[in-house]
């Protein structure tokens, strides 16, 4: 590859000319484009069969299995050499390294992204000419594939971002081997639903689809792509968002709780109000069972598993706990304060050492506010179909979000015993 460019990536970002100076050797690049070629030369083959057994050439051969084949392969291949690629640095002790260097964090992972499946990229891009002109002799419009392009490079966002913060996360439990393939395992069994909806979409929008009355917050997600599209950008930008705040933290410092808990109050504030678009569409229409099954889905199955996560995420280690509280057993401070702006009630609200259940109950507090109008929204007739009223059904969500409570005390109770992995300890008690 070019010196000059390398030394102006290098200057851009070391990480990355770090990666593609170990990878973009003359043999890599042979094999790689060799291989995209094989692969265009099969299908075009089989095009060509099937023009001489039916007479008439069809570029829909073509174009279907690589609307398949090349996100499949951005995906499951990008994610097992991301796990693997960190997973070894962890090994070899070069990550403790790279994160004394004086480029961010972010640099550093964004390097990696960028750099680790830089063959897979080549290798991609060689192919798109081809997937790009068999879709347009099959009839797809042009504005169509640039929206699959981006819908391609948006979910390969959030995948890489998930691989790096489970690399992250169970580096310490196995070998980089392991690692990557049970990562590139769960990506194969994840990745096609979401691929499989790019490739439906265009048949789906022309055709009569029972999703057709599909809405969130009124929007017509059903029958309008354009609003169908922005939806699903916007909320894998905002997954993504989420995910990358938690691999910047325990990249930073792999001790520290996977959020802050300024941050889990508006990740929970997002995931909630995204959560109540489903169930929001007009209670009174002939959806309304469908919207009402959806919000008693999310309130009573969904968010007590959800918290059991967001639990675990805010939760500090057990040595953090004690030292904590040593901290505040010696500390007084002698300037009277309001309750509010006292020093205990601060670090309870927003400190990342203190213990959780107060900020587990705030962010039920943001639960509640979002989601007990919506249950007073639904028409009574609607409630007695189940032998329901309003007040059972308010009070239903208040004991759930009390049992919620009571099993984030718990957990806090557990870690602060003296065992040799009070983690698993409390995750088995709850």
């Amino acid at each position: 590859m070019n010196s000059k460019l390398l030394d102006k990536l290098g200057e851009w970002n070391p990480q990355l000319y770090r990666e593609l100076k170990g990878k973009l050797k003359t043999r890599n690049l042979l094999i790689t484009v060799a291989i995209s070629l094989i692969i265009q030369l099969i299908l075009l083959v089989f095009a060509y069969e099937q023009y001489s057994f039916y007479s008439q050439y069809s570029w829909e051969v073509v174009f279907r299995p690589l609307n398949w084949l090349l996100p499949f392969l951005l995906i499951i291949c990008g994610v097992y050499q991301l796990c693997q690629d960190l997973a070894q640095e962890e090994r070899r002790g070069t990550l403790n390294f790279i994160r004394l260097s004086p480029q961010s964090s972010q640099n550093i992972l964004i390097g990696k992204i960028l750099g680790v499946p830089a063959l897979l990229y080549l290798g991609i891009a060689l192919t798109v000419p081809l997937h790009l002109f068999s879709a347009l002799a099959t009839g797809i419009p042009l504005l169509w594939l640039l929206g699959i392009y981006t819908l391609w490079g948006a979910g390969c966002c959030l995948f890489y971002s998930a691989a790096l913060f489970y690399t992250l996360l169970w580096n310490s439990q196995g070998d980089s081997k392991s690692i990557a393939g049970l990562g590139g395992l769960l990506a194969f069994f994840v990745s096609p639903s979401y691929i499989s909806v790019i490739d439906f979409s265009f048949h789906w929008y022309q055709s009569s689809s029972p999703l057709k009355d599909w809405q969130w917050f009124f929007l017509p997600l059903g029958s309008e792509a354009f609003f169908a599209y922005a939806w699903i950008i916007i909320t894998l930008s905002v997954a993504t968002y989420w995910i990358w705040q938690a691999v910047n933290r325990r990249f930073r410092n792999p001790n520290a709780t996977l959020l802050s808990k300024k941050h889990s109050y508006w990740l929970v504030a997002c995931f909630q109000i995204w959560l109540l678009g489903f169930a929001v569409a007009e209670i009174n229409s002939a959806l309304s069972d469908a919207h009402l099954f959806a919000g008693v889905f999310f309130i009573f199955f969904l968010n007590p598993i959800w918290f059991l996560f967001l639990i675990a995420a805010l939760t500090p280690h057990r040595q953090a706990l004690l030292d904590w509280t040593r901290y505040r057993r010696y500390s007084s401070s002698s300037n009277r304060k309001s309750f509010w702006h006292r020093p205990l009630i601060q670090d309870l609200i927003w400190g990342e050492k203190s213990p959780v259940l107060v900020a587990v109950g705030i962010n039920l507090l943001i639960t509640a506010v979002i989601w007990i109008p919506w249950v007073l929204w639904i028409p009574e007739a609607l409630l007695q179909q189940d032998n329901l009223t309003t007040l059972k059904a308010f009070f239903s969500v208040l004991l759930t979000m009390n049992l919620i409570l009571l099993y984030g005390a718990i957990n806090q109770l557990v870690l602060f015993l003296k065992t040799s992995k009070p983690e698993l300890w409390a995750t088995g008690v709850i």
